[in-house]
């Protein structure tokens, strides 16, 4: 079997599963399949800690080539419907569209941004996706767990106080542009609920177990000026 045969088996049985699972799957979704790229990666490219997807993709970009035209022929003759998603980068300013490639090409990176969605899907639920895709990943606020300082003001940062990572840089809230935020615990679900509800500008914030090994969250950084609804009452 030659290897561009072998390539575009893997291809195939890679995105049948994904369908499968997802009912829509984009060249993201394929090269996590395949193995030749890690999720943790995806995840600093999209904090945009990583200047262009194909860096960090483990094939050269004729696998890489060949693999996305099979994706694109396979998706013709299964029928999907191919739609364009926008994805951003959320940072302390405004969201901005990552990049996937090294050149930039826009013919390239639209053959990226596309995702193929299952005929049988729903106007509705093809919305829903669409929405879900295109939609920046949240910000996250770390609690500080050793002293340290914030790289832009140098202001110190001791342990229980909040930062943003960007690009690499520790951010106290004021560098961040969060100076307006106030930490809400997450032991009041329907306050945090609603909190959201009423304003994009909230902030998840984690903090790292050293018994578990993981990020827990701890709750939002919403908006301290933040005037939220009363919330229904119930009779008794």
């Amino acid at each position: 079997m030659t290897n561009q045969t072998n390539i575009k088996k893997r291809v195939i049985q890679t995105a049948e599963t994904v369908l499968y699972e997802k009912q829509h799957i984009s060249p993201i979704d394929l090269f996590i399949g395949i193995g030749w790229l890690q999720p943790a990666y995806v995840q600093d490219w999209r904090k945009g800690k990583i200047p262009y997807l194909e860096k960090v993709i483990q094939v050269n970009l004729n696998k890489i080539s060949l693999a996305m035209k099979c994706l694109r022929q396979w998706a013709i003759e299964k029928n999907l419907k191919p739609t364009k998603t926008a994805y951003l980068v959320r940072t302390k300013g405004p969201s901005r569209e990552l990049v996937f490639s090294k050149s930039g090409d826009p013919n390239i990176e639209e053959a990226y941004k596309t995702c193929y969605l299952a005929p049988v899907l729903s106007e509705k639920k093809q919305q829903k996706i669409k929405e879900q895709l295109d939609k920046p990943p949240e910000l996250v606020a770390h609690v500080v767990a050793h002293d340290t300082h914030c790289h832009q003001c140098k202001k110190n940062l001791f342990a229980g106080d909040f930062l943003l990572m960007e690009a690499e840089q520790l951010l106290c809230l004021n560098c961040a542009g969060f100076a307006d935020l106030v930490f809400l615990g997450s032991g009041d679900p329907q306050l945090t609920r609603r909190s959201r509800k009423y304003s994009d500008k909230c902030v998840i914030v984690v903090k790292f177990s050293h018994a578990r090994k993981h990020y827990e969250r701890q709750g939002i950084l919403p908006p301290c000026h933040q005037q939220l609804p009363a919330a229904p009452k119930t009779s008794a």
